[in-house]
């Protein structure tokens, strides 16, 4: 685990609340920790510089940035101890950049011999309201990467999950391609145009349910 993430763990439990700020030398911090006095500073400085912390003198706070890396820490644990829970996200309705149908084409042949449909050529495209916990390590499956022609097509996993409108549900996969792509996004396949199917227009609100939740 990245070291400055268990000192900004430290700093966290020292804390009354997200907007408090703490009095701390980067001596007495080298001593919470075990490190010496330049270890404790140099992690401080880190922390700054990543922006997770405004550090001025003694007096240490958190950013928004590192209140939301640690309510995402939160949440990741929060999911890993109660796992007999079903886990279960929101999200809203996005075009997406364009890209989906030509991606979702180029992997077709080996989406339906993995599962066993075609796929829309299309991606329907969530925002995540919210934090969502990693989901590695709910995945079912991956195409590894392949060539086609002269273009190289990275690996992509995939996660059977029902996406759950107000009166609707339906079976389909999340996938999560290696090539770039927003971590505050997520996309879907099915066999249909869920856009079209169920009339969804961009800022409608979904929720989606991660079909088996226990770790692989």
């Amino acid at each position: 685990m990245d070291r400055c993430l268990l000192v900004l763990v430290e700093l966290c439990r020292r804390l009354k609340s997200e907007s408090d700020s703490l009095s701390i030398s980067s001596s007495e911090l080298g001593s919470l920790l075990g490190i010496s006095q330049q270890s404790a500073s140099r992690y401080l400085s880190e922390l700054e510089r990543r922006g997770f912390i405004f550090h001025s003198g003694r007096r240490v706070s958190l950013t928004s940035e590192g209140v939301s890396l640690l309510r995402e820490l939160y949440l990741c644990l929060h999911d890993f101890f109660e796992s007999s829970l079903p886990l279960v996200v929101e999200g809203r309705v996005v075009s997406g950049i364009g890209e989906g149908a030509y991606y979702v084409c180029e992997y077709s042949p080996l989406f339906e011999k993995q599962l066993g449909f075609k796929p829309f050529f299309g991606t329907l495209n969530l925002q995540l309201i919210g934090f969502c916990p990693s989901l590695e390590r709910f995945v079912s499956g991956v195409i590894k990467p392949f060539r086609r022609g002269d273009r190289m097509f990275g690996e992509v996993k995939y996660i059977p999950v029902s996406l759950i409108g107000d009166s609707w549900y339906e079976d389909c996969f999340l996938i999560l391609p290696k090539r770039t792509h927003h971590k505050k996004e997520l996309e879907i396949i099915a066999r249909e145009n869920l856009r079209e199917k169920h009339k969804l227009k961009d800022g409608d609100t979904l929720k989606v349910e991660i079909k088996d939740i226990s770790p692989r």
